[in-house]
């Protein structure tokens, strides 16, 4: 008596093994090792780093996916660890291309040749495709990484930008957990779609510096280019995040103005609507 496979994919004793008993037990083991993995994943749960300035780093099992990474630059008021990863499979998304946000010279090796930058189609013509491989996407178009076993899924959905170019909010969902990246939007009535079609957030990462720029064509208005602090947990608040985590704001520089105390006026704003912080350095990991 020989262990084979019963007609729905499972062992099982008889005599002899039918052809579609096979089939379905080869049918059966790729799907059984994707669904160990993703519950395996999701046991572990999603790491996350804050890197430089608006950067972070999502990492389930042996995937590491990047987003709007930069390499550090201390005297730049963009302190931050080493942009690095010994993941073995790498990927990053980018919510625009200013190069705050957008570093290929430092994405390039740490992508290797296997790993690419996901965009929105576009952003994706500021993109070097000779620098790193790139993925071009539509707005709410799901993206799998990895694609076989679908680690994360991400989603880029509309944000603006306080100087015209196109820019974009990123979710991704991983182990579980969403979390949104917002780039350096402004405040925007999306935010109610978002909300409703991919809500609620376990964390939400979100600009507040609020700058008004001093140099080249777009001389200060008077008015920010992205999000203040009370909008900011303004933002968090109406895409029902459990978490906000403020970024993009300490830097310093001559060419903006950056709004003052952006930090602890976070804190008030969002104890104001009861929405949960929490502050991250640059560098510093947890676990959702």
């Amino acid at each position: 008596m020989s262990t084979s496979y019963t007609h729905d994919g499972l062992p099982g004793r008889i005599g002899f093994c039918s052809r579609r008993g096979l089939l379905g037990a080869l049918a059966f083991l790729p799907l059984a090792g994707l669904a160990r993995a993703q519950a395996t994943a999701a046991v572990e749960g999603m790491h996350i780093q804050r890197l430089a300035w608006a950067g972070i780093r999502l990492s389930v099992g042996d995937v590491d996916l990047f987003v709007d990474a930069r390499a550090p630059d201390a005297q730049g008021g963009a302190p931050g660890p080493a942009l690095e990863s010994a993941a073995g499979k790498r990927y990053a998304l980018v919510t625009h291309h200013h190069g705050d946000h957008l570093d290929l010279r430092a994405l390039a090796p740490v992508l290797g040749e296997r790993g690419y930058l996901v965009v929105h189609e576009e952003v994706a013509r500021w993109v070097d495709n000779r620098v790193v491989n790139v993925q071009r996407v539509r707005a709410h178009e799901p993206v799998f990484l990895t694609r076989t076993v679908g680690e994360f899924v991400a989603w880029c959905v509309p944000a603006a930008d306080g100087f015209g170019a196109p820019q974009f909010s990123w979710i991704v969902d991983g182990a579980g957990k969403r979390v949104i990246h917002c780039g350096d939007t402004l405040w925007h009535g999306a935010w109610w779609d978002i909300a409703r079609a991919y809500g609620p957030f376990d964390a939400a990462f979100v600009p507040i510096n609020g700058a008004r720029q001093l140099s080249g064509r777009f001389v200060d208005a008077g008015q920010p280019m992205m999000m203040t602090p009370e909008q900011a947990a303004s933002a968090a608040s109406v895409l029902r995040a459990r978490l906000a985590i403020p970024i993009h704001y300490g830097g310093g520089s001559a060419e903006y103005i950056e709004e003052p105390d952006a930090e602890q006026r976070f804190v008030r704003a969002a104890a104001a609507r009861g929405v949960a912080i929490r502050i991250m350095t640059p560098g510093e990991t947890f676990t959702l």
